[in-house]
């Protein structure tokens, strides 16, 4: 493990200037790749000095987690107080899935996720610790979620043993599928094409987990 990513986080400096940071730094990432990019560039972006980076991160590792964590953030915003009323909106639990997960990978076609994913995918032989990064960065939506499955199996509407584990595989099966099919955004999904991933993902995670009389 490098020096950098050994270090303490640093969390000195102003927050919107912390943030102004990030964006350029997520701005250089996608421009020049992450060996390319380094913090004389990030900091010229951003129209700080070097040792202004340094005030806040501990080197460009910390930074491009930071640079993950605020694009997964920032898409999943808000999206557990969406999920809570949507997945209990008409008390049809198949239903409620399908309208929330549609809405989600909506969601998901927007904003950076998919640049940034790909850009892990180009860079992990040299820097496998990237993907390290990107997976340990848990969703909101996906901590929700296994909430939420935790409570339909205690009212018996499902058979789950592991929350966590359901949540995870029907993320697995909907969203990320969409993102695999649309090759990392670099093809926009239509709608019904989008819904068609989706509902089939749901049709097969509800056939694994659904009780049976």
């Amino acid at each position: 493990m490098s020096p950098e990513s050994q270090a303490a986080p640093r969390r000195r400096g102003r927050p919107g200037k912390r943030q102004e940071i990030i964006e350029a730094a997520k701005r250089v990432f996608l421009r020049h790749g992450y060996t390319d990019a380094n913090l004389d560039v990030i900091a010229a972006e951003a129209g700080v000095s070097k040792q202004t980076i340094y005030n806040n991160f501990a080197g460009k590792q910390q930074l491009f987690t930071a640079v993950v964590q605020a694009v997964q953030h920032a898409v999943t915003a808000g999206s557990a107080d969406v999920f809570a009323g949507r997945l209990t909106a008409t008390g049809d639990l198949e239903h409620d899935l399908r309208t929330t997960f549609r809405l989600m990978a909506r969601l998901n076609r927007q904003g950076d996720v998919a640049a940034v994913r790909r850009l892990v995918i180009t860079e992990q032989m040299r820097h496998p610790e990237l993907l390290a990064e990107w997976t340990q960065v848990r969703s909101p939506f996906e901590l929700s979620l296994a909430r939420e499955i935790e409570r339909q199996a205690a009212t018996g509407v499902l058979d789950v043993a592991d929350p966590a584990l359901a949540a995870h595989q029907l993320v697995v099966l909907t969203l990320n599928d969409a993102l695999d099919r649309s090759r990392f955004g670099l093809r926009e999904l239509p709608d019904d094409e989008l819904d068609a991933i989706v509902d089939a993902g749901i049709d097969l995670w509800l056939r694994a987990y659904r009780r049976r009389p």
